[in-house]
């Protein structure tokens, strides 16, 4: 099970709450998935990318609409997360036949997260604090 600590929040209700959202996405399917309900991964996923791009976009308007000066960079980085996005989908349509891709489908769901929150937003924490 995926929780953000206070350590991870960016003092921006609108990314704190996508966030949130995300990681209850990610401990939603992953209970599935623990469970032996696979009829409905494929939508779950589904779901999780569709929210993930929106929050993507959300981001990186409030970023712009700051000046952050590295935006680019953390626009490229998002780009990059869509491959990851395509093997997610992949190993969902496997998964009611296929333990590993069960498997691989928790570990990119929760390494995915982590990516986005801890690795790379963390960087612009200190620029957008308090701003909305």
């Amino acid at each position: 099970m995926v929780q953000l600590s206070e350590t991870f929040m960016l003092e921006s209700q609108t990314l704190d709450q996508d966030h949130q959202v995300l990681v209850e996405m990610v401990n939603e399917i992953t209970e599935m998935l623990d469970s032996g309900e696979t009829v409905d991964c494929k939508a779950k996923v589904l779901e999780f990318i569709k929210f993930t791009k929106a929050h993507f976009a959300r981001e990186e308007q409030l970023l712009n609409k700051v000046g952050y000066p590295y935006v680019a960079k953390h626009q490229k980085h998002h780009r990059e997360l869509y491959a990851k996005m395509d093997h997610m989908l992949e190993f969902a349509g496997l998964v009611s036949v296929n333990e590993m891709a069960r498997e691989s489908l928790k570990t990119e769901l929760v390494f995915f997260v982590m990516d986005d929150v801890i690795t790379t937003d963390l960087d612009f924490k200190n620029f957008i604090s308090g701003l909305n």
